[in-house]
């Protein structure tokens, strides 16, 4: 389904980077995706509709800041439901549809989580994604505000992105750094029906998502000892 490769189900996660599509242009094209991508792609969209909603004489600057900087804010509950009511989905075993589907949006991050080429969503996915929110969106703000909510939006968006992808391959310096790093590994690696937050842990707290458990507080050392051994 969906011309995906073989992908026996893993008893632990893996290092590499495997084919997803038996179609060479698709596994190309629209399997592998990297950072830049993501900023080369959605960058000017979100300055486009900022500039758009300053340009706007009955926004006005202010207002439009103000809702530009909403913006950036709903986009961590969006990513928040996104990836514990999508992401995370428990398909039905017995539905192939939603099993493959369901390797397809995120089982396959969680089966290689170093893999560099699937940390970023693919642009046809993101641009899917948008067009279902533009029109609620435009319905709710009304013609003059929904331009600088939806970049707000989309800035919020390109910022979790980049944010996912440092948290898997960087080496974080600041406290703020280390400690998001160690919250994303341990969904990883320990639990993953918990910690669902990328940039912010805000939204775990509010829907009771941020367990006070072992993991709480866990050192730099034990997390890449978590990591060693998945």
């Amino acid at each position: 389904m969906f011309y995906l490769a073989p992908h026996p189900k893993l008893a632990r996660p893996l290092r590499g980077s495997p084919r997803m599509f038996t179609i060479d242009w698709v596994e190309t094209y629209f399997s592998r995706v990297k950072p830049w991508h993501v900023v080369a792609i959605w960058i000017p969209v979100a300055l486009y509709c900022f500039a758009h909603a300053l340009r706007d004489a009955f926004t006005g600057a202010l207002a439009a800041s103000a809702i530009f900087a909403v913006g950036i804010f709903a986009w961590t509950l969006l990513e928040y439901g996104l990836h514990r009511y999508v992401f995370h989905f428990e398909p039905d075993p017995k539905s192939e549809l939603q099993v493959e589907s369901m390797w397809l949006i995120h089982g396959i991050h969680h089966d290689y989580p170093w893999d560099g080429d699937r940390l970023v969503m693919p642009p046809m996915a993101t641009l899917f994604v948008s067009a279902l929110l533009w029109f609620p969106i435009r319905w709710a703000f009304g013609p003059h505000y929904n331009f600088a909510f939806f970049g707000g939006l989309v800035l919020g968006y390109v910022a979790y992105d980049l944010t996912h992808y440092w948290l898997h391959h960087a080496v974080p310096k600041s406290k703020m750094g280390k400690w998001l790093r160690s919250y994303h590994l341990v969904h990883h690696f320990s639990t993953p029906h918990v910690r669902y937050g990328i940039t912010t842990p805000l939204w775990d707290h509010v829907f009771g998502t941020y367990p006070h458990d072992k993991y709480a507080g866990i050192s730099d050392s034990k997390v890449d000892e978590l990591e060693s051994h998945a």
